[in-house]
């Protein structure tokens, strides 16, 4: 079994981001999401220099939240311009909560690591 603390679903959503990134510059986005969890999301078309732990503030319709950075997608890798985020304000869920699976154990399985 996998890190994952929730199911998620595959959502393309878009979203609103604002922070500041690794570089000190404001940013503020308009991305879609990938998939989205209770708690948690993977976005996409991230420009800027984010960090793992850094806040940002992601906007859906009319609701908004906290979330921390939890993973950057390596620039050279398929992930590139990927983030993952774990929102620091559990008591809110932005999503629409009808579209979501119950909570339940994660099935997912992390793929066996390469031998170098």
């Amino acid at each position: 079994m996998g890190k994952r603390r929730e199911p998620r679903i595959e959502a393309r959503l878009q979203v609103r981001i604002a922070g500041i990134d690794g570089s000190g510059h404001s940013l503020l986005l308009m991305v879609p999401t990938r998939n989205i969890s209770r708690q948690g999301a993977l976005l996409a078309g991230i420009q800027g220099k984010l960090k793992i732990g850094e806040i940002i503030v992601i906007t859906y319709k009319n609701s908004k939240a906290r979330f921390r950075v939890t993973w950057v997608g390596d620039a050279s890798t398929e992930g590139a311009g990927q983030i993952g985020v774990q929102s620091v304000e559990p008591e809110k869920c932005i999503w629409d909560t009808t579209t979501l699976p119950p909570m339940a154990a994660d099935m997912y399985s992390a793929p066996p690591a390469e031998d170098d």
